[in-house]
């Protein structure tokens, strides 16, 4: 039997699925206020300057 991780349990794959699921459909985040979505990562080029 192959399971999606080695880390959970087989009960906690299931929930992580479930709760990734809108935002894999939709391609973007499914939260109704941006402030509560990460920020982006810096790209390689705005980091300090040398």
């Amino acid at each position: 039997m192959h399971r999606e991780s080695d880390k959970h349990g087989p009960r906690q794959d299931d929930e992580l699925k479930h709760q990734m699921e809108g935002m894999l459909r939709a391609n973007r985040p499914t939260r109704a206020d941006e402030g509560r979505d990460q920020e982006p990562m810096p790209d390689e080029d705005e980091t300090e300057p040398e």
